[in-house]
């Protein structure tokens, strides 16, 4: 069985190569939600590739790159995992990290980094 917060950033990352920004919008836990409209995050997209010659392809969240622990941002006692999520295009490779969390029942997203390191 796959991880369940690749599965989460995967969700995320296959949502924003769709456009859909109200479903990745759904991923993220309420502090961000708050931070950050669909409107937002489709600006942070199309700034982040602005440079390229069209939309993202696809996203692959990389499992290879998955973290159980790491020293920034702070890890919080929920986290369960940072994940690199890669966000091809025709003429570009991208990136956004996330941190997955447990919020109650269900996972979410509580932090988010746009563009490769």
């Amino acid at each position: 069985m796959p991880n369940p917060a690749i599965g989460l950033a995967q969700r995320f990352g296959d949502y924003l190569a769709q456009g859909d920004y109200d479903a990745a919008h759904g991923l993220l836990c309420s502090a961000l939600q708050q931070m950050h409209s669909p409107s937002t995050l489709q600006a942070e997209v199309e700034a982040m590739i602005d440079y390229g010659s069209g939309p993202i392809h696809r996203a692959i969240a990389m499992a290879e790159c998955l973290l159980t622990e790491w020293q920034y941002p702070p890890m919080e006692a929920n986290d369960l995992a940072w994940v690199y999520v890669s966000l091809e295009g025709e003429d570009f490779l991208e990136a956004v990290s996330v941190i997955v969390h447990q919020q109650g029942e269900k996972l979410a997203i509580r932090w988010l980094e746009w563009g490769r390191p």
